[in-house]
């Protein structure tokens, strides 16, 4: 049976976020972005005239639409669609940014901001000191001016801004590909003979390149001409658009993540590859009880900074389950992770295919 990868605790990040809400007039619009659904909770009824909160993924929309549904919050939007946060809507009075891990994606929500507020709105832009929350504080200085005031509390900071008629220029970086609103960032991969012409934006893994461990992946995958392939924790797409280049009849491309899942849609539509499908899934549970010749996947293992083995056990324990007889697992994974007791438990036949310093290409029967 599918089962979905819990949301972590809620961080005191969205603490700060939220009281600092609270203080703002009421019956404003506000745009939360990257905020965990627990704000929604500290939100009170008629606080605000109209929200909307953008999900950055599967899990985080779903616990959203839980709070979203109840009366007494008819007037929040849970928005699915992280490239155009503000599209269709605004102006804002007001943007809210938990501040993510990718500073590029931070300055992306915040060039977004800018160009999504009244004039007099505000920006409130929280995160953690070891994420960086200073660096991109000072990315909110040079689009906004210095923050009207700043605050911090349990190893976090918030700043706020208030936009005017005399905002500075705004940055080179804010131009960039990637970083622009509505841009994508262009890269090229060479693997297995193999050009593709890709697209990315700030948040998914990799960024625009092919990381060593997919490109040792990809080096050693045998891929069933004719048969149905799903590629866990697709990001970009790289590998399941190889995987239909090879001759595979069909590709499904799953990930957690809506930025990854409109990139690997835009990418497998750049490079024609027609048997591809993208999926917003946490895991299989999108999947139902479908099944594959050939499941590959270089699997995330962090969360922050810290450690989390959730998605690979979860990819590893559903596995038989979602592979048709005679069917395998193939995944990579950094040197240092021991996954092949975890497969010896679920499979008859755990063979490793390629090994380096860094990583292991180990595959399941």
């Amino acid at each position: 049976m599918n089962q979905r990868v819990s949301a972590p605790a809620p961080d005191p990040t969205i603490a700060l976020l939220a009281d600092a809400l609270a203080d703002l007039p009421a019956s404003g619009r506000w745009l939360l972005l990257g905020c965990e659904p627990a704000i929604l909770a500290k939100i009170e009824p008629g606080q605000a005239a109209h929200v909307r909160w953008v999900s950055s993924d599967v899990i985080g929309r779903d616990d959203a639409g839980e709070i979203a549904r109840s009366d007494a919050r008819a007037s929040v939007e849970i928005w699915d669609d992280p490239v155009e946060p503000s599209k269709g809507a605004g102006p804002f009075d007001a943007v809210a940014i938990a501040a993510p891990a990718d500073r590029d994606l931070a300055r992306r929500w915040l060039v977004t901001a800018r160009a999504s507020l009244t004039p007099g709105g505000v920006v409130l832009l929280a995160g953690t000191n070891g994420a960086g929350i200073r660096t991109i504080i000072r990315d909110g200085a040079a689009l906004f001016g210095e923050p009207a005031w700043e605050d911090y509390r349990k190893k976090r900071r918030i700043a706020r801004f208030v936009t005017g008629g005399n905002l500075p220029a705004p940055p080179a970086w804010a131009s960039e590909p990637g970083v622009a609103p509505g841009t994508w960032q262009p890269f090229t991969v060479a693997a297995r003979g193999i050009e593709l012409s890709m697209e990315t934006v700030p948040g998914v893994f990799a960024g625009a390149r092919l990381d060593a461990g997919t490109a040792l992946l990809l080096d050693h995958l045998d891929v069933p001409r004719g048969g149905r392939v799903l590629d866990v924790g697709c990001g970009a797409g790289i590998i399941g658009i190889v995987a239909a280049k090879l001759g595979a009849a069909s590709v499904d491309l799953p990930d957690a993540s809506l930025l990854a899942v409109a990139a690997a849609r835009r990418n497998l539509e750049r490079n024609g590859a027609a048997s591809g499908h993208a999926i917003a899934s946490d895991v299989y549970t999108a999947l139902a009880d479908e099944r594959y010749d050939l499941i590959v996947s270089n699997p995330p293992f962090h969360r922050g900074k810290s450690l989390d083995y959730r998605v690979p056990e979860r990819l590893i324990d559903e596995a038989p389950a979602h592979l048709a007889p005679g069917g395998r697992l193939v995944l990579v994974a950094n040197a240092f992770l021991r996954y092949e007791r975890r497969l010896a438990d679920r499979f008859d036949r755990v063979e490793t295919l390629a090994e380096t310093r860094s990583y292991r290409v180990l595959a399941a029967h």
